[in-house]
């Protein structure tokens, strides 16, 4: 992040409905958990779309008990991140993951994310940034930045954000989720199958880290970026709510 032009600190998320594209489930807990439950807590609507299944990190189970084993962790993750009144949802496509996809691949899977984008029509969408360090996060990416190409720009989701997971990203946007951490630590610790003390410490380290900019200690911050779309353009403007430089 640049000292001339720090990101911008924001303690609450636009309004309006929610779309998060998780490559696999815990991802969107890890990168944008807290911005969810924040979310949640002011009403919105929010829906995770999982693109791949996850079994590969279970070796040992066969690929159906690990897909269902991965659903029902981030179905409890999702409840973590609830409130009362806002329920998360999901819906999981069970791609299977850890391969480059051909050419026909992409374009039918941008196809139907753009028509779950026209469907859900979300006023804010987040998904991986396209440089992370992980093939499959990169290949959903890819895929969404076809799909918003699909859709008439006036039709296009008002905020497009990429999150980081695997490698960190230059944020114009930090989120302050120091509130909402302990449903960010719970909603962490139901990936159990995925070593969930481990997985707690990273994400809430890299939280840690990326507070460097919010007043005060003990903070917790979530770094968001501009998505962009297939052409390289990108969404310039800054978010229409209000935030502050950070100091």
């Amino acid at each position: 992040m640049s000292a001339l032009q720090p990101p911008r600190c924001l303690s609450t998320p636009a309004p309006g409905p929610v779309l998060v594209f998780a490559p696999h489930p815990d991802d969107e807990v890890i990168g944008v958990g807290g911005t969810l439950a924040l979310h949640a807590r002011q009403g919105d609507r929010v829906h995770v779309l999982v693109a791949f299944d996850g079994a590969a990190a279970l070796p040992d189970r066969t690929r159906e008990e690990a897909r269902e084993l991965r659903r029902l962790e981030a179905l409890a993750a999702g409840r973590a991140l609830s409130t009362n009144t806002c329920a998360l949802t999901h819906q999981f496509l069970e791609f299977p993951e850890g391969h480059e996809p051909s050419g026909a691949d992409l374009r039918r899977g941008a196809a139907l994310l753009a028509r779950i984008l026209l469907e859900r029509r979300p006023t804010s969408v987040y998904a991986p940034w396209p440089g992370d360090a992980h093939t499959d996060h990169r290949t959903l990416a890819r895929a969404l930045a076809l799909a918003l190409e699909q859709i008439p720009a006036h039709q296009r989701p008002e905020h497009l954000w990429g999150y980081e997971v695997w490698s960190t990203l230059e944020p114009s946007c930090l989120m302050d989720v120091t509130p909402v951490m302990a449903m960010k630590r719970a909603a962490l610790a139901c990936h159990v199958s995925q070593g969930a003390s481990e997985l707690t410490r990273r994400a809430l380290g890299l939280a840690a880290w990326r507070s460097a900019h919010l007043d005060g200690d003990q903070r917790y911050a979530e770094a968001l970026c501009p998505f962009p779309l297939a052409d390289s353009q990108r969404f310039e403007s800054a978010p229409n709510f209000s935030s502050e430089p950070c100091a």
